[in-house]
């Protein structure tokens, strides 16, 4: 897993001729890396061809082809990609929220922090919000989390945050698992490779 590059990304006129072929891949890689939590919340853990496929799908949306914008939806979705040792995921709220209501905006407040793994040496790790641009700066249905995992992987996913129903816990599946484990190591791989170097 690494950060993307310019030669990743493609302006939406070569992206229209290669978007068919490329968006039944991706559904291969998505598959495992959709964890629901109940019927409240589902997580999205992120990678490079995840991120990829929301830059390109951003760059046919919205028609961009000038090297500016190009590059700016690499600043933009880089910071979804995890650092070495951690995973990240994009957290969505599936109930119809108010964001208008202040009992809605503590709920995106405060859920993140109550978000943990079970990793599979048995350690609970509770998920942090970091500092993104554009994300995590305004209350919405969606967040962006980061685990510090190490050289664990996820067995399990919860939040022990009692209100509103949200103390869930759900055992992740084995693809579930071994998708997260070659993430985690596909970053420490890289690494170990500029290490080397």
């Amino acid at each position: 897993m690494r950060k993307l590059e310019r030669s990743d990304i493609m302006d939406f006129i070569t992206y229209q001729e290669k978007r068919a072929e490329l968006r039944r891949d991706i559904q291969k890689v998505k598959r495992p890396r959709r964890i629901f939590l109940g019927d409240k919340l589902l997580f999205l853990f992120e990678n490079t061809e995840m991120v990829r496929d929301h830059v390109l799908e951003t760059i046919n949306l919205e028609k961009l082809f000038s090297e500016h914008d190009l590059l700016r939806q690499l600043e933009v979705f880089n910071p979804l990609i995890a650092d070495q040792g951690e995973l990240r995921c994009t957290m969505i709220i599936l109930n119809d929220v108010d964001w208008e209501k202040a009992k809605r905006v503590k709920l995106w407040r405060e859920l993140a922090s109550h978000v943990y793994i079970i990793s599979n040496d048995g350690r609970k790790i509770y998920s942090r919000a970091p500092a993104i641009a554009v994300v995590n700066q305004h209350p919405c249905s969606f967040r962006v989390l980061s685990f510090d995992c190490g050289n664990q992987y996820p067995v399990v996913i919860g939040t022990d945050y009692e209100i509103g129903g949200y103390k869930l816990e759900a055992k992740l599946t084995m693809s579930q698992q071994k998708a997260l484990r070659e993430d985690l190591n596909a970053m420490n791989n890289i690494i170990a490779e500029k290490h080397d170097l």
